[in-house]
């Protein structure tokens, strides 16, 4: 939940995130449990875009795409049909982390690698730690209401 407490790190992170190139579509994170859970989305406007989870066995996984927006004609009907908008996300591959810890860390280090502006690793993870110290829900205007993927 975004309290009074936590909204000034997650601006901080917000604004890193935009000198960055990176946009934050969904947070659900809690690292303060024994169990940590964590599902991250994060895109930028070329079309990548990143899948970071820690689930309740403590499985913690990044997973890489690039979506591709096209005008086109659905496969799955038949006859005329008008062209219309068409989305296909592209698997660009997985990273297995030891946990939450270790996906966070691997997490910044990939967003800081692929800035589309020049960022420090540092800056990014100063952001970043600022809001794992309280559980943490978050959503873009644009997917409220929806969950990752």
């Amino acid at each position: 939940m975004l309290s009074v407490e936590n909204a000034a790190p997650v601006a901080m992170l917000g604004r890193i995130m935009h000198t960055a190139g990176w946009a934050i579509e969904y947070i659900d994170m809690d690292l303060t449990q024994a169990h940590p859970k964590a599902t991250i989305k994060v895109c930028r406007n070329d079309g990548r875009w990143l899948f970071a989870t820690v689930d309740a066995a403590g499985r913690a996984s990044i997973e890489r795409f690039q979506r591709k927006r096209f005008l086109g004609m659905s496969e799955s009907t038949k006859g005329r049909r008008p062209l219309s908008p068409q989305v296909d996300d592209i698997f660009l591959g997985r990273s297995p982390c030891a946990g939450a810890r270790a996906m966070l860390r691997e997490l910044t280090r990939y967003l800081s690698d692929n800035s589309l502006a020049p960022i420090p690793l540092a800056e990014m993870r100063a952001g970043w730690a600022s809001i794992m110290a309280a559980p943490l829900l978050l959503a873009s205007p644009s997917t409220a209401g929806q969950h990752a993927n």
